[in-house]
């Protein structure tokens, strides 16, 4: 039996969701799929073995980002990477020679935590720094408890965490638990992380974590995103810092003068034989004292 006009229309409507996007390009620090409403970033820097964050990752999140921003169809973002070990660790040291590079990354994560997409991060490896405040502006936050740490180091250097870390940690752990791990640049595994709050969950292997985000993220493809974008809204409204509290960040890191900076990060580049792969690299958290030997 021929369908009805109009549940024609609607079934093509339904279609043309499903099969609609973003019309992104090719990224050179990122890669990108899509599918039924479901957008997945994955962080690859072809250039660094501990998926450093470097310029060609930070151009191309703000691309991404500015097209969500004005994007009707993508529900749900998913952020991951492909390099084994790492999810995100550090800067790449060249990011510093970007003009007001301080003030545009720490507006990105502000933007990130404001898209009107779900966004979720499936973490494996470390999940340091720049990695870790790209977690802290997403929705949700999931890992492999295998070989995952996650943490802030800034502080051990005489900086501090610049773009939201501040604001978005005590909210989820709490005010002493925050201090603790900001003050003390000291990792935690999936494990503690999910015990205390710091992420959504923590998975006995990729597969189970990936089915999980896969159930989770099929059952919000199904909703009106009318409902998704208005939800989101309302949480943020008391659970994320705002705009004046990242610009308050990022005037107290502007004005830190610390002359031993350079000496000691002169000494973690040594250790880490440039910050490439190793144990130093791969154990921070443990080894930062290792700068003040």
């Amino acid at each position: 039996m021929l369908l009805p006009s109009l549940e024609i229309l609607g079934f093509a409507a339904l279609l043309s969701t499903n099969v609609l996007g973003l019309d992104l390009p090719s990224y050179v620090g990122l890669k990108t799929s899509q599918h039924n409403g479901i957008l997945k970033v994955t962080l690859h820097s072809p250039t660094s073995n501990v998926n450093a964050w470097n310029e060609d990752m930070h151009v191309g999140m703000k691309d991404i980002v500015r097209r969500l921003q004005e994007d009707n169809e993508t529900k749900v973002v998913i952020f991951n990477s492909d390099v084994p070990r790492f999810f995100c660790n550090h800067f790449d040291s060249a990011v510093f020679a970007i003009e007001n590079f301080t003030e545009d990354y720490a507006m990105l994560m502000m933007n990130i935590t404001n898209l009107p997409q779900v966004t979720i991060g499936a973490v494996e490896g470390r999940a340091r720094n720049a990695g870790h405040e790209l977690l802290m502006a997403l929705d949700m936050r999931f890992a492999v408890k295998r070989d995952v740490l996650i943490g802030e180091s800034e502080t051990g250097f005489g900086n501090l965490p610049v773009a939201g870390t501040c604001q978005q940690l005590p909210r989820l752990i709490g005010r002493g638990l925050a201090m603790e791990y900001i003050l003390s640049s000291q990792d935690i595994t999936a494990e503690e992380a999910e015990r205390i709050g710091w992420i959504n969950k923590a998975f006995d292997s990729p597969k189970k974590m990936y089915a999980y985000i896969d159930r989770l993220t099929s059952r919000l493809s199904k909703f009106p995103r009318s409902g998704l974008v208005a939800s989101k809204k309302a949480i943020n409204l008391r659970a994320s810092p705002s705009r004046e509290d990242f610009l308050h960040d990022i005037n107290l890191f502007k004005a830190l003068v610390n002359p031993d900076f350079s000496k000691i990060f002169a000494r973690f580049a040594t250790l880490t034989n440039n910050f490439t792969i190793g144990e130093v690299e791969l154990n921070t958290g443990r080894d930062l004292m290792l700068a003040y030997d």
